[in-house]
């Protein structure tokens, strides 16, 4: 049976999409970074903010930008839509089910197991946290703290807006239009997120500017953070798709890219200096951690 989509065509739409998200963020004075040219002394670790500044957590810089966000996306959808209904006889508005069907926008009692993946596989970090009485409800944790953070900028670009938005282009957006030219499992899992993870190299040039007033290897700096960002995004990208192609539901991705936001980088080396009592249990967190991740890949999607 002929591919109602070919894999050039697929190459395509992952260029359109990834520029299409990325590239009107520098469109216009209220989404572009600005920076001052002004020297400061190199040896200050914490540079602070010029008066003309506009950097990317300025209330005024996030919610221009999430409107961008918002305008790919749904340009995007629209895309995919008359990707997924070409060639069909069917009603715009059953032409919508089809394409919410295709993208995965449900949610089912059977997905919810796979959203429990990534939690695990933080067991490690968790346990820390626990330690540390960092966790809710614990000594360190405020209720008034956490309900202020919500109705925050920040928090809404990176734990809404940035985690929905990402997994519906790269995940429900590129993964279908692959599957339409039927590619493989392993391409759609291990190509499609190396365009997830390039389209974060242009912080690049947000973090060189940031750092050039106080950094005398700022370029440098920027390189390696850049780098190091672009692979632990890809490596994401890995896990986001393969959940979303054992489940076709983009609820998993979406809570799974939450949680890791939420979470951050996990930090071993650190927990272990912090709590060198708990060392082992702190090692044992992480092995059962991994363990149990691969178990759920498998046996919870």
């Amino acid at each position: 049976m002929t591919a109602p989509l070919s894999l050039q065509s697929a190459h395509l739409i992952n260029s359109a999409l990834t520029f299409g998200y990325v590239l009107p963020l520098y469109f216009t004075k209220y989404t572009r970074l600005s920076f001052s040219r002004s020297t400061e002394n190199e040896n200050d670790q914490s540079p602070s903010k010029g008066a003309s500044e506009r950097l990317r957590d300025d209330p005024a810089v996030i919610k221009a930008r999430m409107l961008s966000v918002f305008v790919s996306t749904m340009a995007s959808l629209c895309l995919m839509h008359r990707v997924i209904v070409a060639g069909q006889s069917q009603e715009f508005d059953r032409g919508w089910a089809t394409t919410t069907a295709h993208l995965g926008f449900y949610v089912r009692g059977r997905d919810l197991p796979a959203c429990l993946v990534t939690p695990v596989l933080f067991l490690g970090p968790l346990y820390a946290r626990y330690l540390s009485r960092n966790l809710p409800f614990m000594a360190r944790w405020t209720f008034n703290k956490q309900v202020t953070d919500i109705f925050n900028w920040i928090f809404i670009r990176n734990y809404i807006v940035g985690p929905i938005s990402e997994e519906v282009v790269w995940r429900s957006c590129l993964i279908v239009a692959y599957r339409l030219a039927g590619a493989s499992n392993t391409l759609m899992v291990f190509f499609t997120p190396l365009s997830f993870g390039s389209a974060h190299l242009h912080h690049i040039w947000e973090t060189y500017n940031v750092h050039r007033r106080s950094y005398h290897q700022a370029l440098r700096r920027a390189i390696l953070l850049t780098l190091f960002q672009f692979t632990y995004t890809t490596l994401f990208g890995f896990h986001s798709a393969f959940l979303f192609i054992r489940t076709k539901s983009l609820l998993p991705s979406v809570s799974a890219h939450i949680f890791c936001n939420i979470m951050g980088v996990p930090q071993l080396q650190a927990e272990l200096r912090m709590y060198p009592h708990h060392r082992r249990q702190i090692a044992f967190a992480y092995v059962a951690g991994i363990v149990l991740y691969i178990y759920g890949m498998f046996s919870w999607t």
